[in-house]
């Protein structure tokens, strides 16, 4: 092939790159999340080193804090705790979770009001976090980043919430179709976020 001039003079012009550092996309991709409203019932997966999650039921993001001030719409109620590898133990909230169809949002509310009320939350996580651990650990970016363990640790357990929870929801007349978004937060003992 042939190669066009226009296309090596744009190379030629183009500005020095370098690579980016893995906890500052981690950063940003924590950042997108507490901004994004994705859509529960699309899967999604780790696409080119990106921290993109597997979830069996849906999308869902969480931000990460190192102040104790919880976002609004982040219900006590609904929450779980976990230990962390270094940080200590955790208590994630899940919270502003929109019914597609608002004419159900009371509805939604009660199903999951009543799963967190009536299930044993950890043992309904459990089984969903080595998963997401095995995922996130073949992740080449982690290996630099002395906070992986923990962090990994907090993604995959916020994503085995979620899938449990839309386990849960399933058995209570929701499926993923029914659920358009819905966020979490994070906060450990000794978090270091930075």
């Amino acid at each position: 092939m042939t190669p066009d001039p226009l296309d090596s003079t744009l190379e030629r012009s183009a500005p020095a790159t370098r690579a980016a550092d893995a906890s500052d996309l981690r950063a940003m991709m924590a950042a997108a999340r507490t901004e994004a409203h994705p859509r529960r019932h699309r899967r999604v997966g780790i696409v080119a080193g990106a921290l993109t999650l597997t979830l069996a039921g849906g999308a869902s993001f969480a931000a990460a804090s190192s102040s104790w001030d919880w976002s609004a719409g982040m219900n006590p109620n609904r929450s779980h705790t976990y230990l962390s590898p270094t940080w200590g133990e955790c208590e994630l909230r899940v919270g502003n979770i929109v019914a597609a169809n608002p004419l159900r949002q009371f509805e939604l509310d009660r199903a999951i009001d009543d799963w967190f009320a009536t299930e044993d939350v950890a043992a309904e996580v459990e089984p969903y976090i080595a998963g997401h651990l095995d995922v996130l650990k073949r992740d080449p970016s982690n290996g630099s980043d002395p906070r992986a363990a923990d962090t990994n640790h907090w993604v995959a357990v916020d994503e085995a919430l979620w899938d449990a929870m839309s386990a849960g929801l399933r058995d209570r007349g929701f499926d993923n179709a029914s659920i358009s978004s819905g966020g979490g937060q994070v906060h450990c003992d000794g978090e270091q976020w930075k």
